[in-house]
């Protein structure tokens, strides 16, 4: 449904999540006040005025925490595509050093394996999880390493991190997975919306001027780019800065080098 708001620049976004709130601030008026009891009257002016502040302060700080809550969800995705990334490289490094045809042999099916997440990111993305290809390769890599029989203790050491490898790459595998839906629960956006529906409501309850409509559009305009920046923050699969496959392709290129 909000597809087509991600595809769009972030800045736009956010600069049309302002204009909106803005807008709203300058029209809505015209017609709350035309409600008898929403009226504007002199002892309504004072009340309206002290509750204003606080709501708006209670507002910003309940954006404030959403948006830490959105950056933190964001950053703790990007690094487990890029641990993944790590974990598939530093198991390529220890197929190389093992010195052996199996472990060779097995150095193909990884490489597979990388290049099938980069290939089928998009489909992930559509279906929420892994499509047969990219879990056949992981399988392959799987029943590749278990296939090798180390002969010497150096290489029972090597055998040990290769295991301890193809784990850490399991659990991230699961987590990328697991992330693909993650956003912020509804719970989150039903109180900043019902927040910012609260100030903007008050705020048309004050008698207007030229300078006080000034004043009160600026306020709820800079309220709607944080509106606007939670929501780009929400998806991190989604926008200009999105979570890729960035750095699992710049391993498959070292895997491909190493190889040579």
């Amino acid at each position: 449904m909000t597809a087509w708001l991600y595809a769009l620049p972030e800045l736009l976004v956010i600069v049309l999540a302002a204009l909106l709130l803005g807008t709203a601030q300058i029209w809505l008026p015209r017609f709350v006040q035309r409600v008898p009891f929403l009226a504007p009257t002199n002892e309504g002016f004072e009340f309206s005025i002290r509750m204003q502040a606080p709501l708006f302060t209670l507002t910003a700080l309940v954006l404030t925490f959403t948006l830490v809550e959105a950056e933190r969800n964001f950053r703790q995705i990007d690094a487990s595509v890029t641990a993944e990334a790590s974990q598939i490289n530093q198991l390529d490094r220890l197929l190389t050093r093992f010195d052996d045809p199996a472990a060779k042999a097995a150095r193909a099916p990884l490489l597979a394996y990388g290049k099938a997440i980069v290939k089928e990111w998009p489909a992930m993305l559509k279906n929420g999880r892994d499509n047969a290809t990219v879990t056949e390769a992981f399988s392959q890599v799987s029943r590749a390493i278990m296939a090798i029989e180390p002969k010497s203790t150096r290489q029972t050491q090597f055998f040990g991190e290769m295991l301890r490898s193809l784990d850490a790459i399991a659990d991230s595998r699961d987590r990328r997975l697991d992330s693909i839906k993650m956003s912020l629960p509804m719970t989150y956006w039903v109180v900043v919306l019902f927040s910012v529906l609260m100030i903007t409501l008050v705020s048309c309850m004050i008698p207007r001027t030229p300078f006080r409509t000034a004043v009160l559009t600026c306020q709820l305009a800079v309220l709607g780019a944080f509106v606007g920046f939670v929501f780009v923050m929400d998806s991190p699969f989604s926008g200009e800065d999105a979570v890729t496959p960035a750095a699992i392709s710049d391993v498959v290129t070292a895997m491909e080098r190493r190889q040579i």
